[in-house]
């Protein structure tokens, strides 16, 4: 019996299966192909779930849709992946909120730390997918951008944004922290506020932009010679303040783009005889115990709550329910005694 026109989203699958090519090409993201033939994104899943019905494609979570049947081993039925850059009090305590919950639904961690090393992560990548783990939650290096591309395991990034890959991510809001911590320098009467940060990831990038944007928001120039970007490292730290008290007229302040930096300005400070805050305040990034134990105010990345988000987020994952692209998690301003008002020396 003839029942009418078929319904949109199987005229649209037709469309679709005519841009699968050789079976585990990557399809355009639901988005792109809602844009490409104008329809909404609920219609475009649709029809890929009836293309999926047929084999002629696939999804893998968090990663996007796959031309051809899913023939992918089965993942690890108990163990989830863990990648991080360093051994940071602050990935080491997200580790720890997340794995009290993996634990209570009968997943066990698989940890791995690359050290920074691109050749090391890269070799990672390689293994947790032959190991089949049910996901990987990582922090991801930049360099490695084009392997987690054609990862084919689920995929939860958090801490560092790689913007370019449709993988789900979590992120501090790094723009809003910095303008805050700088903002709240220039309300203490400070001008001439240098900042030292990392070059070579998009989250050093977000904290540059928003001490730029916090300086133009006040009317004050961003000098050059006042921003050195390199390495996340206490080194650099130290190296950077040194270049910064060769100029003529050094900083008042300094916001740098995490705690680790702001520890090499302290130890910098603390051989040269400067007093902190009382000849220079310093403001750190990640409110981590360095900045406990250092006395030195920092903008916090609310670590409960990136812990929550991951949990969330993992738990869809599993279920292979739908997850929102980016959580972007607010940052919060810690006052501690590393800043003071420009030119008021502190009475001992």
């Amino acid at each position: 019996m003839n029942r009418g026109k078929p319904q949109k989203f199987d005229q649209l699958a037709g469309k679709i299966r005519l841009l699968t090519g050789p079976d585990g090409g990557k399809l355009p993201s639901e988005r792109e192909l809602a844009r490409r033939f104008g329809c909404s994104h609920l219609t475009v899943r649709k029809a890929l779930k009836n293309l999926a019905a047929s084999d002629a494609v696939h999804a893998v979570p968090g990663k996007g849709w796959y031309a051809g049947p899913d023939d992918s081993p089965r993942g690890m039925a108990d163990q989830i992946g863990f990648m991080f850059p360093d051994d940071e009090i602050f990935y080491y305590r997200i580790f720890a909120q997340v794995e009290r919950v993996t634990a209570s639904n009968g997943l066990h961690p698989v940890v791995h730390l690359t050290g920074g090393s691109v050749e090391k992560e890269n070799r990672l990548l390689d293994y947790f997918e032959q190991l089949h783990v049910q996901a990987l939650i990582a922090v991801p290096n930049r360099l490695c951008a084009e392997h987690y591309r054609h990862l084919k395991i689920p995929v939860l990034f958090f801490d560092m944004r790689l913007p370019e890959l449709e993988i789900p991510q979590i992120v501090s809001d790094d723009h809003s922290g910095a303008q805050t911590a700088v903002e709240q320098l220039i309300s203490l009467g400070h001008v001439r506020i240098a900042h030292i940060g990392s070059e070579y990831d998009y989250t050093g990038e977000q904290r540059l932009n928003g001490y730029l944007d916090a300086l133009r928001k006040y009317g004050i120039a961003g000098r050059k010679q006042l921003i050195k970007m390199r390495y996340p490292s206490r080194e650099w730290g130290y190296h950077a303040a040194r270049e910064l008290f060769e100029l003529k007229r050094p900083p008042t302040a300094i916001f740098c783009a995490n705690d680790t930096i702001a520890a090499g300005v302290v130890n910098f400070c603390a051989d040269r005889g400067i007093g902190i805050p009382e000849q220079l305040s310093v403001v750190g990034f990640g409110n981590t115990q360095t900045a406990e134990y250092l006395n030195l105010s920092s903008v916090s990345q609310n670590q409960n709550k990136i812990s929550c988000a991951i949990c969330t987020n993992l738990g869809k994952l599993l279920k292979r329910e739908e997850i929102p692209p980016l959580t972007v998690i607010p940052t919060t301003y810690i006052a501690r005694q590393s800043v003071q008002a420009c030119g008021r020396v502190r009475k001992r």
